[in-house]
């Protein structure tokens, strides 16, 4: 991965079209691994397998409302957001959703959005760090800070230098890799359980609604389904995840991309499913501990030494295949907006990147929550902030600078609200009452404003 990232950095050309956005000429097949990598992270090795071994089977209606986001995303927004952002020459999200205002008016926007994505998509990344941290605790016994220096590390390697190029051509071995190690693990431990229905019977034997997709939903199970559907459809905020189809040669490869990334998520969100569930068969313990070292822990004890090392390497190429792209969102967020004089500078990118890597690196050390908490909490305020702006600029619904702090304002605000007041996160997703409520307060200052 390393060797890849380095070769990758002495490719990338010197201009910041390039450090941001690879020229736009990343083929079909690296943005689909580049992807599915960056948006399946370690949340998927460390925090979705604790949330399934907590939950049961019905964890997997938030993998289905992902898909469901994920394929709305390619199939109609991606397009238009490719060919727009070509067109205007916008190389970041602040300058793409606000592209239609005039400058005098854009400016202060532009300010207001960077600082929110720097903020959320840097408690993002650290969630990353973090999660490669616990693999390699419990793994090598190496403590959690050290953990995330190491991963630092490896991201400052090819990341400072090579810019999102480098990032995308780690992602695709990285993709690979993640692969390999969950069917490996997969195969591994339903082997030793006996199957998928002696799992199955496992499961209800301890705990019935474990193995029941249908129970435990408190508003019922459509709402439950529906909140995880708006949950996906938030890819379309994800700064990190949009420059894969900003960054793509044509409109037309994102079909392929499209076909190549679903098929590669839905294997992946199966296995990892699976593994969670067999983990709370295997690892009953683990329900007093921490659930969320459910895949370090069954690797360890069931498979050889040199198959560990294979999980340890997919679930650190988990976490740095999102943790660099987050990493490069943020310094290219900076730089374009706030050293506007600098925008041409490949010196000032990439110090801009140094910089926003070691604040990251010093944020996950001093972190305490989950890493299941933190990337839903970030996923959540990007989902709700930037998705009304970039889809209402992809579809040419040109939202004033009033509705546009009117959005920034209430998704924060909604947010505290539901999660740290009502504690309603579990229960609905917070993405889907927000973009309810969102839609309305655009709908009213268009309404106001035409009269």
């Amino acid at each position: 991965m390393l060797s890849i990232g380095i070769i990758a950095a002495n490719r990338t050309k010197k201009t910041t079209d390039d450090y941001i956005l690879a020229s736009r000429e990343v083929g079909p097949l690296a943005t689909a691994l580049s992807a599915v990598s960056t948006c399946h992270s370690g949340f998927m090795f460390i925090g979705m397998i604790g949330f399934t071994y907590t939950i049961g089977i019905s964890s997997m209606w938030m993998i289905f409302g992902w898909l469901v986001g994920d394929f709305i995303a390619w199939k109609w927004v991606y397009p238009k957001l490719r060919q727009s952002s070509e067109e205007q020459n916008n190389l970041t999200i602040p300058e793409f959703v606000t592209n239609h205002l005039p400058h005098s008016k854009k400016r202060i926007l532009q300010l207001i959005i960077a600082t929110i994505i720097f903020i959320f998509v840097s408690l993002y990344a650290a969630a990353q760090l973090i999660a490669g941290s616990k693999a390699l605790g419990i793994f090598i016994n190496l403590q959690q800070e050290w953990g995330i220096i190491l991963g630092g590390s490896v991201v400052l390697v090819y990341s400072v230098s090579g810019g999102i190029r480098a990032s995308i051509w780690t992602d695709v071995i990285q993709s690979v890799i993640m692969m390999i190690a969950m069917i490996g693990l997969l195969i591994t431990v339903l082997v030793t359980i006996g199957g998928i229905t002696p799992l199955f019977t496992m499961l209800n034997n301890i705990d019935p609604s474990l193995a029941n997709p249908f129970t435990g939903f408190d508003f019922g199970l459509t709402l439950y389904i529906l909140g995880w559907c708006a949950f996906g459809l938030g890819v379309i905020g994800q700064p990190h995840i949009l420059t894969r189809p900003m960054a793509i040669k044509s409109t037309k490869d994102l079909k392929k991309s499209r076909t190549i990334y679903l098929s590669w998520y839905i294997v992946f969100s199966a296995a990892a499913i699976l593994i969670g569930l067999a983990a709370r068969v295997l690892l009953p313990e683990l329900m007093n501990q921490d659930p969320e070292l459910g895949l370090p822990l069954l690797a360890l004890q069931y498979l050889p030494t040199f198959f560990v090392g294979i999980i340890l390497a997919g679930i650190f190429s988990a976490c740095i295949s999102t943790a660099d792209s987050q990493i490069l969102v943020c310094s290219a967020t900076i730089t374009q907006t706030f050293l506007s004089n600098k925008k041409q500078s490949i010196f000032a990118s990439r110090a801009t990147t140094l910089f926003t890597l070691i604040f990251i690196v010093l944020f996950s050390i001093f972190a305490s929550k989950s890493v299941f908490f933190w990337v839903i909490l970030a996923w959540s305020i990007l989902a709700l902030v930037l998705s009304p702006l970039v889809f209402s600029q992809c579809f040419n619904i040109k939202l004033s600078p009033k509705s546009i702090i009117a959005v920034i304002t209430t998704s924060l605000l909604f947010i505290y609200w539901w999660i740290f007041k009502l504690g309603l996160s579990s229960t609905v997703n917070e993405v889907l009452p927000g973009f309810i409520i969102i839609t309305i307060i655009i709908y009213l200052f268009k309404v106001m404003e035409k009269k």
